[in-house]
């Protein structure tokens, strides 16, 4: 084999080496990460279980939501080119602004009734509402 040829060679087969590397590390995120039995897009959870609320057009997709306690209640941005905001005014607690594809999560421990709306676009009426209830009480 030639120099040329040797070299060559060796291009070859760290670049299907790190192909290969690549891709099983891409299945093991996959598998890490969130079963798709534990999240449903605005349904009612139980205790532990993750329920997802998208953010897009300017509107909390659902808007309205009924969760067990201890249910986590994940908000997803979707949009393009704005960003969002989680804000629950009776608690004065809220997330940061989420850009597009980001994220965050509460966990809801005790029942009740959670306002709460995005503080960027209040003009445009973007809320939302959480009833929380005792497990076994969701409808």
């Amino acid at each position: 084999m030639h120099k040329g040829e040797e070299a060559t060679m060796q291009y070859r087969l760290l670049t299907l080496g790190a192909t290969v590397l690549t891709t099983l590390l891409m299945g093991g995120v996959v598998q890490a990460g969130t079963d798709e039995n534990d999240v449903e897009d605005g349904q009612t959870g139980g205790s532990s279980q993750t329920v997802e609320v998208e953010m897009f057009d300017y509107t909390y997709h659902p808007a309205e939501l009924e969760v067990e306690v201890g249910t986590t209640v994940r908000w997803v941005s979707e949009e393009k080119r704005t960003s969002h905001d989680i804000y629950f005014p009776d608690e004065d607690i809220g997330s940061p602004r989420l850009f597009p594809d980001e994220s965050w999560e509460r966990t809801f421990d005790e029942p009740g009734t959670y306002e709460y709306h995005c503080r960027p676009h209040e003009d445009r009426d973007m809320d939302g509402v959480i009833h929380v209830v005792a497990a076994g009480d969701a409808e």
